[in-house]
């Protein structure tokens, strides 16, 4: 029985299976699934739909899944949409209309119950998963990033987060902050001429798992980490 933990798959779902294929997952281990399911990959609908139907998969709220429920609600705002609209919504929508009435209503109840947090102990260490940042509200826990918002420590607790790419920001000891869109796509670029991927990233306070999945970087990767001993597993 292992314990694992994913982030940021964003419909990548040939990487998803390959990835359940390098770690044997089986049914008596756990997958913790820190959100941004939905949006950018080919296939997101498809694989929120597997995960909602795999008992021993449990998955938290991303941004992505929030804007999906904000664009979906029956009172929506055109603010709202037009915010989903601009964060890669299209194959998320493709998927979405090849749903049943039924099928799209179970699969936004599902959502609508994820839980923004898990605190879990697994070996005798206690772990706190988040999308975003601890913080007292949905909406600060599935947007806070580590670059610009305080960082509150969780007591005796690992903090592993996704949400931010660990591609758009840079660390040191004391403080993250981050690269602006140039910069960015300019590191990206060195890293390809050096034949380097995207790592997670261990921080002082908190551990970073978002390795670019979903995004048009050719060093992309999806992250997994098990807790039993913190071994890192990429596809």
């Amino acid at each position: 029985m292992a314990h694992y933990v994913v982030s940021d798959i964003h419909g990548e779902d040939d990487r998803f299976h390959a990835m359940l294929q390098k770690i044997n997952f089986s049914k008596e281990d756990t997958l913790y699934i820190l959100g941004d399911v939905v949006d950018r990959g080919p296939h997101p609908v498809e694989l929120l739909r597997e995960i909602m139907a795999t008992p021993n998969m449990k998955m938290l709220l991303g941004n992505h899944e929030f804007m999906c429920l904000r664009y979906f609600a029956p009172d929506a705002l055109e603010k709202h949409i037009q915010h989903w609209n601009r964060n890669g919504n299209a194959t998320t929508l493709e998927g979405f209309n090849k749903l049943t009435e039924q099928e799209k209503q179970e699969t936004l109840d599902f959502l609508r119950a994820l839980p923004t947090h898990f605190e879990i102990s697994v070996g005798g260490k206690n772990f706190y998963l988040v999308h975003g940042l601890p913080a007292d509200t949905v909406y600060d826990e599935v947007w806070f990033r580590p670059y610009k918002d305080p960082i509150r420590t969780i007591p005796n607790c690992q903090l592993i987060i996704g949400h931010t790419p660990v591609s758009c920001f840079v660390h040191t000891e004391t403080e993250a902050y981050s690269r602006s869109d140039e910069e960015e796509l300019a590191y990206v670029q060195e890293m390809c001429e050096r034949g380097e991927l995207f790592s997670i990233f261990h921080h002082p306070q908190y551990i970073d798992i978002d390795c670019c999945c979903g995004y048009d970087f050719p060093n992309r990767r999806l992250a997994c980490l098990r807790l039993e001993d913190m071994e890192e597993f990429y596809v």
